[in-house]
C-alpha cells in the first residue's frame, strides 16, 4: 500500500556535503578532473618516496639544526702583499680574540718570527767560528810538527818525549804500573844492500881499477849484525831485514834503522869529505815528529861517540828512501850513512863495535830513554 504523500525532500544548500578539493567542480569535465587527481596521486606518491616533506609541518620537523653564528675570524683572509700567518701564529691570535687579528697583530707574529731567525742564524755562526778555529789550530799544530828542526828543540824536551814515545806501542795493552816488556818492542834493523840481488852496494878501487875491500855491503852487515844481537840480548823482538825484504810491506815496529855507507868515489882538487849523514821520511805525512826524535837521538850518541860530524846535506835517495814508502806510516824510520868509505875508512872497517854500539845507544834513547846514557861520552883518541 503506497503511502499517500512522501516527505518533503531537503534541499541541497541544507545538506551538509563534505566537500572534497580534488573532486572536480561541475564546470570541468570528468575527464579532466580524473586526470588532474592522478596527478596529485602521483606527486604525493614521489615525495613519498625521496623522503621530501609532504607538508610545511613535516619539513620543519625534518629540519637540520640552525648552524650558530661564524665570527669573523672564521672568514679573515691574510692581505694579498702579505704572506699567511703560520698555524702557531693563528692559533696565538684565535686564542687572544674572537675578532679577526688587525694587521698590528700579524706584523707582531711576523716580528717574532724574524727575530727567531736572527738568534738561530747567531747561533749558526758562532758554531762555524768555533770549527774554524779548531781545525785552524790543527793544522797549525801539524805544520808545526812537520817542520819544527830537531835542533830546536831543547835536549831535556828531547828526552821527555823521547820517553813519552817509547812507551806507546801499536798494540793495546791494559793500563799497568809496571814498564812494558822490551820483547813486546818490536825493532827493525836493515843491512844496506843485503839480499840475493849480491849487490855489493859502494866499492873502492886503487890505482889500478882493483876493488878494494871490504864492500859497502859488508861493512853495513857487519856493523847490523851487531846491533840486532846486542837488541836481542837486552830483550828486544829484533828482525834483520835484507833491502828489499818482503817483511817490509807495511811493516810495523817501534822503530826501524836502516845503515848504510858512503861513496868512495874521490872529490875534485883532492878535497877530504868525511861526517856520517843521517834522515827521516821527509815525504810522510804522519808520524814526522817521531822520526825526528829517533833521527835526533841516533845523531847526538853516533856523533859523539864515532868523533865524526853530522854533515847537514841530504840526498833525495835518503829523505826518499824506498823503505820509507813500503813500511806501515806509524812505524818511526831513520837511515844513516855510516861514513865515507874513503876517508873514514879507518872507522868503517876496523871498528864496527864501536859504530854498532853508537847505533844501538841511539836506538834505545828513543825507545828506552833509561837504559840509554842521558848523554854520550866522546870516544878517546878519535
Amino acid at each position: 500500500m503506497m503511502p499517500d504523500s512522501f516527505p518533503p525532500r531537503p534541499d541541497d544548500d541544507e545538506l551538509e556535503q563534505p566537500h572534497n578539493e580534488d573532486e572536480p567542480s561541475g564546470d570541468i569535465p570528468a575527464s579532466i578532473a580524473f586526470m588532474e587527481m592522478m596527478r596529485q596521486a602521483s606527486a604525493r606518491a614521489s615525495r613519498n618516496r625521496s623522503g621530501t616533506p609532504a607538508n610545511e609541518e613535516e619539513a620543519a620537523a625534518n629540519a637540520p639544526p640552525a648552524q650558530p653564528a661564524r665570527s669573523k675570524r672564521d672568514y679573515y683572509v691574510p692581505p694579498a702583499d702579505e704572506a699567511p700567518p703560520s698555524a702557531s701564529s693563528a692559533v696565538e691570535m684565535n686564542a687572544a680574540s674572537d675578532e679577526a687579528p688587525s694587521p698590528a697583530d700579524v706584523r707582531r707574529v711576523r716580528r717574532r718570527r724574524v727575530r727567531g731567525k736572527r738568534r738561530a742564524t747567531l747561533l749558526g755562526g758562532m758554531f762555524r767560528s768555533v770549527i774554524i778555529i779548531l781545525v785552524a789550530a790543527g793544522l797549525t799544530a801539524v805544520i808545526l810538527t812537520w817542520f819544527t828542526p830537531q835542533a830546536l828543540i831543547q835536549e831535556g824536551v828531547r828526552d821527555d818525549l823521547s820517553a813519552a814515545i817509547a812507551t806507546s806501542d801499536f798494540a793495546t795493552f791494559a793500563p799497568t804500573t809496571q814498564p812494558t816488556p822490551n820483547w813486546l818492542k818490536q825493532i827493525g834493523i836493515v843491512s844496506g844492500h843485503r839480499g840475493p840481488e849480491d849487490d855489493p852496494g859502494a866499492v873502492c878501487q886503487d890505482a889500478s881499477g882493483n876493488a878494494i875491500p871490504p864492500t859497502e855491503n859488508e861493512i853495513n852487515f857487519s856493523v847490523a849484525d851487531r846491533v840486532v844481537n846486542s837488541l836481542r840480548a837486552l830483550g828486544y823482538s829484533v828482525d834483520l831485514l835484507d833491502e828489499f825484504d818482503p817483511r817490509l810491506n807495511q811493516y810495523q815496529a817501534a822503530a826501524l834503522v836502516s845503515i848504510h855507507s858512503n861513496t868512495c868515489a874521490e872529490w875534485p882538487g883532492g878535497e877530504v869529505v868525511s861526517g856520517f849523514l843521517i834522515a827521516g821520511p821527509a815525504a810522510r805525512t804522519s808520524m814526522r815528529g817521531n822520526d825526528e826524535l829517533l833521527v835526533g837521538c841516533i845523531a847526538d850518541h853516533y856523533g859523539n861517540m864515532t868523533g865524526l860530524s853530522r854533515r847537514p846535506g841530504v840526498t833525495i835517495d835518503m829523505t826518499n828512501y824506498h823503505n820509507f814508502r813500503e813500511i806501515d806510516t806509524r812505524t818511526p824510520a831513520a837511515i844513516i850513512e855510516l861514513g865515507f868509505m874513503r876517508a873514514d875508512h879507518d872507522l868503517l872497517v876496523n871498528q864496527p863495535d864501536l859504530m854498532a854500539q853508537a847505533i844501538l845507544n841511539g836506538i834505545l834513547c828513543f825507545v828506552d830513554p833509561v837504559l840509554a846514557p842521558t848523554r854520550p861520552a866522546p870516544a878517546e883518541g878519535l
